[in-house]
């Protein structure tokens, strides 16, 4: 199981993450049931998204500076892809 965990300690599940070579945004999915009101206040809160740590098994990936939110998709399977930009 692939976990992220936000600068405030929040803790989701998801399928995966990256940046997009597109636009630049980081993108991921969060394959746990939240509330997309739940999401959103995680997600557009800057204190909670300036570093973002991704844990997959013993390896850690920690993006900085992703503090620009700039969406929720809600999937047909109930997962919810969340991305954001750097400011």
């Amino acid at each position: 199981m692939i976990t992220l965990i936000t600068a405030r300690g929040a803790a989701f599940p998801i399928a995966w993450i990256g940046v997009s070579d597109f636009d630049g945004s980081l993108r991921f999915e969060v394959t746990a049931p939240a509330s997309l009101t739940e999401l959103f206040a995680v997600f557009s809160d800057p204190e909670q998204t300036v570093t973002l740590t991704r844990v997959y098994d013993e390896d850690e990936k920690t993006y900085t500076g992703f503090t620009r939110f700039k969406g929720l998709e809600q999937m047909a399977t109930g997962s919810v892809v969340v991305r954001l930009l750097k400011e």
